[in-house]
């Protein structure tokens, strides 16, 4: 059933399963939310991912971080149910991405639709990278790259969102 015995026991008590969700609910959400843009749709899809998770127990084996994992999970079920074509208006809120200052509300808006104009790939590593703060090998493991391919992706992300940020009147 289980080839990693830490994983068995972790599910094999409810307590811990009820743990797990709670350490890593959060931040499965705030992906989901940045992807999606409702909240609504991202609390659906969150509970969505967990519930995938536990029904692929029996056939999870651990290779890397459970988070990692989860992540991927997510990202999947993201593509899902984009694929289905539903209609998503809402556009992310503010208080998910700023940092609390009031005087940076236009910026973070700014940046939040540079980056839903980026490709999908793109835009997922400055999600992970920026607003989940994951490391650069992390990332690699979620989206499938190389770790020097995902670093010098995101310098040139960077460099694309600093001159499209500039060419609208923010400088650094």
């Amino acid at each position: 059933m289980f080839e990693n015995k830490k994983i068995q026991n972790l599910f094999l008590n409810e307590e811990k399963v009820e743990d797990l969700i709670r350490r890593y609910y959060s931040d499965i959400y705030k992906y989901c939310f940045f992807h999606l843009g409702n909240r609504e749709t991202a609390e659906d899809i969150t509970q969505e991912v967990f519930l995938k998770f536990l029904k692929s127990l029996d056939s999870y084996r651990e290779y890397g971080k459970l988070k990692n994992y989860l992540y991927v999970v997510a990202k999947n079920t993201i593509r899902d149910f984009q694929r289905k074509k539903y209609e998503i208006t809402e556009e992310p809120g503010v208080e998910a991405s700023c940092d609390g200052a009031l005087d940076n509300i236009p910026l973070q808006i700014d940046i939040w639709r540079e980056i839903q104009m980026l490709d999908p790939l793109d835009k997922e590593l400055i999600i992970l990278r920026y607003y989940q703060n994951f490391k650069v090998k992390d990332i690699a493991q979620i989206v499938n790259i190389p770790p020097s391919t995902v670093g010098y992706k995101i310098k040139k992300i960077e460099k694309i969102l600093k001159n499209r940020l500039g060419d609208i009147g923010y400088e650094r």
